[in-house]
């Protein structure tokens, strides 16, 4: 579910969430980088339960996230819960109930929800038609919506995914109605996507320009009402520009060709048909988005984009960019070989004892910073060097190839240095992203 739905399911606000993974608390089961948007798993609303309750414990946000990154380690549990405990007696009956939720196994006993889902038909393709709430006739259109909403949180809270709009069930002859919908059943894995996106490319000049991210729906017939007014999608606050270059030309995960969308961000590629209409005086883009559900198993959803303008932009136009024309400075402190020892989203996750990337996924392998500023690094395979493609200065490395100054802090603890670097990635430069790290040792070797 997107984050604005996991918000209402768990009673936590938006901002919170956002902060909550911003601190390594409670991060998305996925973030989809065509949209920008965080899914949660239902499985994750036990998991801000504990983080509720070890704040109701007095715990602070980083007590918590040691507990909650080292769940195997019994014994650092065990010391900051009871370090808490001397310190304020108070809390004692809250404390109790974290050892209670965190070492004790017991069976959970489970009351039936007073609303039950049940299964109107079966297909062969695993489909089904989900029955909901019972209506009185004459229908009432504010009972018809919250009907609607109360069906969708149900199927949600099951792991289903709603592949059709809203329908009723019954008649006038039971003087009730009911409320259903077709459904499939989601997988708990997250699967991996990657389909052929090589297709010849054929222009669509309606296309080229920028388009506005306007939301996420089930089905196309949720983003209009029967007014024909459109309806609000449930987003989690966050907007994104999605750029058409003409040509087809890729820029960070996106190219196209008519009809489709090409989506490839290394670890997953596809392509996603689309759709224009026209409406009261704005252009929409209805795409098929292969995004959390269906990679699970289920249906590709439908992302509504809304045309901005019809500018023929290029890659360097729309790329978030930093002055890397900056003097060089000496730093005693960096010179010498490093190498990657983990990767972060921000500068509080970092932990020398933490839970860590295992090396071989670290797609980032080692730098070696030499006088005079000369920088060679390696990613993957490739070697890069030379100072006009990189070069370093105190305080920043400088990537004059895509024009990104990625800030680097050297920190040491019990000895050892650790120096966190940005890391500028595609999600930084076009993505909207905040700027990830990667944690690199000395290389004595």
């Amino acid at each position: 579910m997107k984050i604005g739905e996991f918000a209402k399911m768990t009673g936590m606000p938006i901002s919170v969430l956002r902060h909550y993974d911003k601190e390594g608390l409670l991060c998305p089961d996925y973030v989809d980088r065509f949209s920008g948007y965080r899914y949660y798993s239902t499985a994750q609303i036990e998991q801000v339960q504990k983080i509720e309750l070890l704040k109701s414990g007095g715990l602070s946000l980083k007590e918590i996230r040691d507990i909650l990154k080292n769940a195997d380690d019994h014994e650092l549990i065990m010391g900051i819960l009871e370090r808490r405990e001397s310190e304020d007696r108070n809390m004692l009956a809250a404390i109790a109930k974290v050892k209670h939720m965190m070492f004790e196994k017991e069976e959970k006993h489970t009351k039936e929800e007073q609303e039950t889902l049940s299964v109107v038909e079966e297909n062969a393709f695993g489909e089904m038609l989900i029955k909901g709430r019972s209506l009185a006739l004459p229908l009432d259109p504010k009972a018809l919506q919250a009907a609607w909403r109360s069906l969708d949180e149900e199927i949600q809270r099951r792991n289903f995914q709603r592949i059709s709009g809203f329908m009723t069930y019954g008649g006038k002859d039971k003087n009730e109605i009911q409320v259903v919908a077709e459904v499939v059943k989601l997988g708990d894995e997250i699967g991996e996507l990657h389909e052929d996106i090589n297709l010849i490319f054929e222009d669509d000049e309606q296309v080229i320009g920028k388009w506005k991210i306007v939301g996420e729906y089930a089905v196309k017939e949720d983003f209009y009402s029967e007014q024909g007014e459109r309806r609000e999608s449930d987003m989690g606050n966050r907007d994104r520009e999605i750029y058409f270059l003409p040509g087809g030309e890729d820029y960070w995960i996106y190219s196209w060709t008519k009809g489709y969308l090409k989506l490839n961000g290394g670890d997953q590629s596809c392509l996603c048909r689309y759709q224009i209409e026209d409406d009261q005086g704005s252009r929409f883009m209805f795409v098929e988005n292969k995004s959390y559900e269906y990679l699970r198993g289920g249906r590709p959803t439908v992302l509504v984009l809304e045309q901005i303008d019809k500018n023929r932009y290029t890659r360097r136009e729309i790329a978030r960019e930093d002055d890397t024309d900056m003097p060089f400075v000496n730093d005693e402190r960096v010179l010498g070989d490093w190498k990657a020892f983990d990767f972060i989203r921000s500068r509080e996750e970092f932990s020398p004892d933490g839970n860590h990337l295992p090396r071989e996924r670290l797609l980032f392998k080692q730098m070696h910073f030499g006088e005079d500023g000369f920088l060679s690094s390696v990613y993957m395979d490739e070697t890069t060097s030379g100072k006009e493609i990189q070069s370093w200065t105190k305080g920043y490395v400088l990537k004059h190839y895509n024009h990104t100054a990625c800030a680097y802090e050297i920190v040491t603890v019990d000895g050892m240095d650790y120096m966190m670097i940005e890391w500028k990635s595609g999600d930084y430069r076009w993505g909207g992203y905040d700027t990830d790290y990667y944690v690199l040792i000395r290389d004595e070797e």
